[in-house]
């Protein structure tokens, strides 16, 4: 009996410090390519974009392995933001509506919507949102490329059982933003092009990033 009880107490010390060596190599873990965002053709109709950098700041409190931000610009002055954060720490994935509402947004109004993708649908949350008299709709998921969920809970609890399988989670919140005019619905059909236009490839790239163990 005393022999069975060292035995099984051996085994559990085994597996906590395997269990912290997987946790500290996967704190270190790096992805191949961190410019595989940035270097990411995502064209849209015939419009322009440019790329800016997250500030300094905000790529320390969310230390991703890889981020985008990018601006479309028609030739009429329309324009679309495309925010793309991903890691495969904990605090990557967050939520934007608190950045939002922290920079003095206000919610108006908030709904579930389906993106209808080739062979697929992604699941999002939209809102409208006002600041100054000034409206934009946001559109924005959570996915690892294959899982798309509005809810961080139900995405961090995706992520929580891949850990558990001993795989390395990537997990990223893609985020779109389009100014509104006059007119909300002809926002709401920009947004719905843009997406259609750009997720299939975005998506694919999120799905074949793997991370290195260091």
């Amino acid at each position: 009996m005393l022999r069975s009880r060292i035995l099984i107490l051996n085994a559990m010390l085994l597996l906590a410090l395997l269990g912290s060596h997987w946790g500290r190599s996967l704190e270190s873990a790096t992805i191949a390519h961190k410019d595989v965002l940035e270097r990411l053709a995502l064209p849209f109709r015939d419009w322009k974009s440019s790329d800016s950098a997250i500030a300094p700041s905000d790529w320390k409190t969310l230390e991703p392995d890889a981020a985008l931000v990018r601006n479309y610009h028609s030739p009429q002055n329309q324009s679309v933001e495309l925010t793309v954060v991903m890691g495969h720490r904990k605090r990557t994935v967050h939520t934007p509506t608190l950045c939002m509402t922290g920079g003095g947004w206000e919610i108006l109004s908030q709904r579930y919507l389906d993106i209808p993708l080739p062979g697929r649908q992604v699941h999002a949350m939209r809102q409208l949102m006002m600041r100054q008299g000034h409206l934009l709709m946001m559109t924005y998921f959570f996915t690892d490329g294959i899982f798309c969920s509005p809810s961080l809970a139900h995405f961090q609890t995706v992520q929580l059982v891949s850990r558990l399988k001993a795989n390395v989670p990537i997990g990223a919140l893609v985020r779109t933003i389009v100014p509104v005019g006059s007119d909300v619905a002809a926002a709401e059909n920009l947004s719905d092009s843009f997406t259609q236009a750009t997720l299939p490839t975005l998506l694919q790239t999120i799905r074949n990033t793997r991370l290195q163990m260091r």
